[in-house]
């Protein structure tokens, strides 16, 4: 079975996932009988959500937030985040010092660009709440923005790599 015969047949696991798996070198393409049935066992994993909540339970009620509210947000990516969403008042972190940071911790450049649109994301939701209620606030938003794609069918972001974007009001 090819990648997107499986893809198709084992829905909602995504491309991404099938080609990381692939990469990790837990599959291998074609799909061979036993890739087969652990590609069944996770899909009935994956679309339980006593299994997720109950493997969500080992991260970190922050990682948690974030992983929930920014899906498509990497290590790297959460790095940065973080980084901003952990300043004191009045504290400020310029975009060249992560950067630096990132090639010191992570030996990987990054770019500026990205650094700064992840700031960006970051004060929209300090401005919007204060110390420990931002994580209920990253949850809470996470739920809403689902709740209302599901809904509408509809997708809010302004970035086209798919990412939340929290400059609209919830």
């Amino acid at each position: 079975m090819n990648l997107e015969s499986a893809f198709q047949t084992y829905r909602p696991i995504s491309r991404k996932v099938l080609r990381r798996l692939a990469y990790d070198g837990l599959i291998a393409f074609p799909l061979s009988e036993a890739d087969q049935c652990l590609m069944s066992a996770l899909c009935r994993i994956w679309t339980s959500e006593w299994y997720v909540s109950q493997m969500n339970k080992a991260f970190r009620l922050d990682k948690r937030a974030v992983m929930l509210a920014f899906p498509e947000f990497g290590k790297i990516d959460r790095y940065v985040l973080s980084s901003y969403l952990n300043l004191k008042p009045h504290e400020k972190l310029s975009v060249r010092k992560v950067a630096e940071r990132i090639r010191k911790y992570f030996h990987l450049e990054y770019s500026e660009d990205e650094i700064k649109r992840i700031r960006q994301i970051a004060y929209n939701l300090r401005r919007k709440s204060r110390g420990s209620a931002r994580k209920q606030l990253i949850l809470q938003f996470a739920m809403l923005q689902e709740a209302y794609e599901d809904k509408e069918g509809k997708h809010l972001s302004n970035f086209p790599s798919n990412k939340l974007s929290l400059n609209k009001e919830i």
